[in-house]
This record gives C-alpha cells, sequence and structure tokens, in this order.
C-alpha cells in the first residue's frame, strides 16, 4: 500500500489542490471536500497515473484514502487493468 498511498497522496496535492497536511489514511473523501465531480475526475486520474480503474461502487464520498490504496492494491495485484464504472 505505500506507493498506492503515495500515488493517491500525490494526486490529490497536484490534480485537486489538497494541502498535505490534510490527506491522511483515516480521512475520507467527503472529508477532502471532492464532491460527486470530483470523484468522476478522480477516477480517471488514478486509471491515467496507475493504468487501473476502479468502479463507482468502490468510491464514494464515504471513503477513507486507506480504503481507496486497498481497493487499487488489489486491483493492481489481480493484474486488472480495467474495472469499468458502473
Amino acid at each position: 500500500m505505500p506507493d498506492t498511498y503515495a500515488a493517491v497522496r500525490s494526486v490529490l496535492t497536484s490534480a485537486f489542490r489538497v494541502p498535505e497536511d490534510e490527506i491522511l489514511p483515516q480521512r475520507t473523501l467527503g472529508q477532502l471536500d471532492l464532491d460527486s465531480l470530483a470523484l468522476t475526475e478522480l477516477v480517471l486520474v488514478l486509471h491515467e497515473h496507475l493504468g487501473v480503474r476502479i468502479g463507482t461502487e468502490d468510491l464514494s464520498r464515504g471513503t477513507t484514502l486507506a480504503q481507496l490504496a486497498g481497493r487499487l492494491d488489489a486491483l493492481l495485484a489481480d493484474g486488472t487493468s480495467t474495472v469499468a464504472p458502473s
């Protein structure tokens, strides 16, 4: 998870301008002020950076950063290149 979490952290700081000190594993995407449009963009940016796409069922404003990194790790470990959002 460390590399994936670092990638998520990097995307949040660069693409979404979330201050680094606000990015903690237990924080939710909603607590970072990401709305539904930002979540859609996050899926696309993570797909560009990591080559995996998480489904909308795996990502909500209540998803913690640790959960997000864990799901991305699982997709990467499975060799799943794309899981299309519903």
